[in-house]
C-alpha cells in the first residue's frame, strides 16, 4: 500500500489518521465525470473541516494532480475489487473512518467486503454514476453478478439521477428504500472563472463560423460515430466546425471516420483539456450525444457557462437535467438527422442565455455537499 498524498503537518502521520471521517475509494483517478464530481466533493468536504483521505485501486489518469492536497491518497493495489479488498481492510483499521464511500462499482464491491474483514463498522454508502444494466451487458464483467449479494451490505446507495436508481433497482432488486438520488456535485466559483478565462482556440475567435463542441471520453456511451454523421449533415447546410475535447479507445477509428465524411479538415479532436470550461463559454452549440449516461457532468456545465445545448434523449440524465426538453433539444439515441436538425434550430433560435445558466447553477457543489453530508454522517455538522 503506497501513500501518495499527506497532511501537510509536523505532527505524526497516526495521530492525524486517528478519528478520519470519511475515506472515499475510486478505481482510478482517469479523467471522467464520476471522478471529477468526487474530486469536487472531497474538497468541499474538506473546507466544512471533515477529515477525508482517498483510496484507489492504481494511482493513474490526469486527475493525480488535481486533488486538493490537504487529501490524503492511499493506493491499495490491484486493478479490481478482489486484489484491493485485504489492503483495504488494512487501511480501515488504521484509519478508523466515520463512513466508507464508494464510487463506481468495483470500489463498491470492494468497500462491502473489506468492512467485513476491517473488524470495524463505519457507515458504508455507495454511489453509482451509470445505467448498471447498460454498463453490465457492455462491459460483460463478473462484478456486476455481485451486485445483488454485496449492495445490501450498504447503509445507504446515492444515485445520481432518477433513472439510475430505477436502473439499479430493476437490475438487482436492491430494496428502493436503501437508494436515494443525489444530483452530483458540478458547479464551482472556480468552474465559473475557469469559463471566463482566455482561450486561444482560433476557430473560437471566428463568431462568424459557429463551432459545435463535444465533451467526454472517446468511448461506445458516448456515441461520437453518431455525432460525426450530424455533424456531416450540418456542413453540407452551412459552415460550421466541431472540436471535441477528451481522449479514449476510438480516436483512431473517428478521425478514420472524420476522413471518410469528408469534414476531416473541419473536426478538430483536440484530446484532453484541462480547461474545458473557456470552449463551453465560447462554442455556438454544445452536443451530447450519448447512447446511455447516469448523469452528464458536461451537459450542466455547458449550461453552467451559457452554451446552447443538443443532447440525446438518452437513459438518464438528459431529460432531467434539461426540464424535458425546455432549455435544449431532446433527440432520440442514435438518430443522426434528428440531431442534425436540432443543431440547425440551436443555432439559428438558442433558448435565453439567463435560463440556461440558472439551470447549471441549481446544481452547485456546495448544495450536493449538504446532501452527501447527511448520508454519510447525519446531521453532526
Amino acid at each position: 500500500m503506497v501513500r501518495i498524498g499527506a497532511f501537510r503537518s509536523g505532527h505524526d502521520l497516526r495521530t492525524r489518521e486517528a478519528g478520519v471521517d470519511v475515506l472515499i475509494v475510486l478505481p482510478h483517478l482517469t479523467v471522467g465525470g464520476a471522478e471529477r464530481v468526487t474530486i469536487l466533493l472531497a474538497g468541499e468536504l474538506i473546507d466544512r473541516g471533515f477529515r477525508v483521505h482517498v483510496a484507489v485501486f492504481r494511482c493513474i489518469g490526469g486527475f493525480r494532480d488535481s486533488i486538493d492536497p490537504r487529501i490524503p491518497v492511499h493506493q491499495v493495489g490491484g486493478a479490481g475489487s478482489v486484489k484491493a479488498v485485504l489492503p483495504l481492510a488494512r487501511l480501515i483499521r488504521r484509519l478508523r473512518p466515520k463512513a466508507l464511500m464508494g464510487v463506481m462499482v468495483t470500489p463498491n464491491l470492494a468497500i462491502c467486503l473489506a468492512r467485513r474483514l476491517s473488524c470495524r463498522r463505519p457507515r458504508i454508502v455507495l454511489t453509482e454514476h451509470n445505467q448498471v444494466d447498460r454498463n453490465a451487458a457492455y462491459f460483460a464483467s463478473g462484478a456486476y453478478g455481485l451486485i445483488r449479494w454485496v449492495y445490501p451490505l450498504a447503509d445507504c446507495i446515492v444515485c445520481v439521477s432518477e433513472g439510475v436508481r430505477q436502473s439499479l433497482i430493476a437490475f438487482s432488486g436492491v430494496d428502493i428504500r436503501r437508494t436515494t438520488v443525489i444530483h452530483n456535485p458540478i458547479i464551482s466559483p472556480e468552474i465559473l472563472e475557469k469559463a471566463a478565462a482566455r482561450c486561444d482556440h482560433p476557430w473560437l475567435e471566428e463568431p462568424s463560423v459557429p463551432v459545435v463542441l463535444a465533451v467526454g471520453r472517446l468511448t461506445a456511451a458516448k456515441d461520437y460515430p453518431m455525432l460525426l454523421r450530424a455533424f456531416a449533415v450540418l456542413h453540407r447546410r452551412r459552415p460550421a466546425r466541431m472540436i471535441v475535447l477528451g481522449d479514449g479507445p476510438e480516436r483512431e477509428w473517428l478521425a478514420a471516420t472524420a476522413s471518410e465524411l469528408g469534414i476531416a479538415d473541419d473536426v478538430d479532436l483536440r484530446g484532453f483539456e484541462p480547461n474545458p470550461y473557456s470552449y463551453m463559454a465560447r462554442a455556438s452549440v454544445f452536443a451530447l450525444s450519448s447512447a446511455w449516461e447516469g448523469f452528464p457532468t458536461v451537459l450542466v456545465e455547458a449550461l453552467a457557462c451559457g452554451a446552447p445545448v443538443v443532447a440525446t434523449d438518452c437513459r438518464s440524465g438528459p431529460r432531467e437535467i434539461l426540464c424535458d426538453g425546455v432549455l435544449g433539444p431532446l433527440v432520440p439515441v442514435g438518430d443522426h438527422e434528428a440531431f442534425a436538425d436540432a443543431l440547425v434550430q440551436v443555432l439559428d433560435h438558442p433558448s435565453e442565455r439567463e435560463s440556461r445558466m440558472a439551470r447549471g447553477a441549481h446544481f452547485s457543489v456546495s448544495r450536493a455537499t449538504d446532501a452527501y453530508q447527511r448520508v454519510l454522517f447525519g446531521d453532526e455538522r
